[in-house]
């Protein structure tokens, strides 16, 4: 019989106590030794986490036992083989269907042996440790947000304190990136586009991304309106469950939300689409290109206030010509086109077929109205008559009390809708009542 050494250690923290994989091979070479077993060299080795099916080397080694090429394995303990449901069920089932044969320190596991049993509680005790493992790791979390540290990788312009003990790690200000993050919140708080405050940044290559990379747009816009930057967080994301932190902020809340009116959108760094009124009217005189418009944010710091702007100009889209038009303001804009309204004269014939179309117009919307008022007061004509015949029905004892009353009440409802609805047209009709 030919066996594979599987020797596994995950860098995360389900493995922090697990001899390393030098060591496990070790061991295992030494225990294939004693019991005299042909090896399948070299071992297999995987650096991944168990707690999900997906192991390459692991399925690799499981379809070569199902083809012959080895009859079992031999690991350090069934953990390293398994931590969740699936890899586990596949172990069993191919002692089962296959009769391989699975060898550790302390146990052997086959078809002859009797302790199959011992498999199920070594799986299952190791899916438990990974449940027991993702909901302490949560807790820490949820305590470490409480007590108003954030429990993940600090934004740009703070840092980590990998060097303190467990417990007791925190988020400070980055020397370098701080000032700078501050500077770029200054910029835009001063009135100017968040986009060309970008576009300085990355040319200046001063402020960069975690990575060490020029920070991207969708990264600058994301700072602008992450709220840790004035000391609340959400934990975990959209969840809505906010803390107060303990780290020192860049901003205070005043200018974060005047930022957040600057942008457009409270707290949503996403691309706004613009519906302007003018577009696709017109094209530049000069270069025969679309005039296309821009919406501009300017904070005046002096007065505290917001005011937008609306620009048209040349997109500039010609591919041999390079068009010198500025832009040009909505009112400005307006202006000339109302200068321009107030030149043109409509001719004599066009007046008079508009005036008959208009006539014809009115003449066929007038037909409809009337037609729909007639139906109206017709309506109303038979609920009064109804409510005339209950009457003399409860004068009569034809009906008891309940009844009436609530009949009354449905006919008065559905009169009171009518009449509502013949109030809000333009031509009435005599009606009765």
């Amino acid at each position: 019989m030919k066996y594979f050494i599987y020797a596994r250690k995950s860098s995360e923290s389900e493995d922090r106590q697990v001899l390393s994989i030098e060591s496990q091979i070790k061991e295992l070479k030494f225990l294939a030794n004693r019991l005299k077993i042909e090896v399948i060299e070299p071992p297999v080795t995987e650096s991944k986490s168990a707690k999900e099916p997906g192991r390459p080397q692991f399925n690799r080694i499981l379809e070569q036992i199902q083809n012959g090429e080895a009859q079992g394995i031999i690991c350090w303990k069934l953990d390293r083989l398994a931590r969740n449901p699936v890899d586990g069920g596949a172990i069993i089932w191919a002692i089962k269907q296959n009769g391989i044969e699975i060898i550790t320190p302390s146990q052997t596991f086959n078809q002859q042996n009797e302790n199959s049993i011992l498999m199920y509680i070594e799986f299952g005790m190791a899916q438990k440790f990974i449940d027991d493992l993702g909901k302490n790791a949560k807790r820490g979390m949820r305590t470490k947000a409480e007590k108003g540290w954030y429990p993940a990788p600090a934004p740009i312009g703070y840092k980590n304190t990998p060097d303190k003990r467990k417990g007791f790690k925190t988020i400070e200000p980055d020397e370098i990136a701080f000032p700078l993050v501050r500077n770029a919140f200054d910029k835009v708080l001063s009135g100017k586009q968040p986009i060309l405050v970008w576009r300085e940044i990355n040319k200046a290559g001063s402020l960069l991304a975690k990575s060490g990379k020029p920070i991207s747009r969708s990264a600058f816009y994301y700072m602008l309106t992450n709220s840790f930057y004035y000391g609340d967080y959400e934990w975990p994301r959209n969840s809505g469950n906010w803390y107060h932190g303990e780290h020192v902020p860049i901003i205070n809340k005043e200018e974060f939300d005047i930022v957040q009116k600057m942008l457009g959108r409270q707290g949503k760094p996403i691309a706004r689409r613009h519906t302007f009124e003018l577009t696709g009217l017109m094209r530049c005189a000069e270069c025969g290109c679309a005039i296309t418009a821009s919406e501009k944010v300017k904070y005046y710091k002096g007065t505290n206030r917001i005011v937008k702007y609306i620009y048209y100009h040349c997109s500039r889209k010609h591919p041999m010509y390079k068009c010198k038009q500025s832009p040009i303001t909505q009112a400005d804009l307006n202006t000339e086109i109302g200068e321009l309204l107030l030149k043109l004269r409509l001719k004599p014939e066009f007046i008079d077929w508009a005036r008959k179309w208009l006539k014809e117009l009115y003449y066929k919307e007038s037909t409809i109205e009337h037609s729909n008022l007639k139906q109206q007061n017709d309506a109303l004509e038979g609920v009064e008559k109804r409510l005339s015949n209950l009457l003399n029905m409860r004068l009569d004892e034809k009906v008891d009390e309940t009844t009436y009353e609530t009949k009354k009440k449905e006919f008065e409802q559905e009169k009171e809708a009518i009449k509502q609805r013949l109030g809000n047209t333009d031509i009435s009709l005599t009606t009765k009542g």
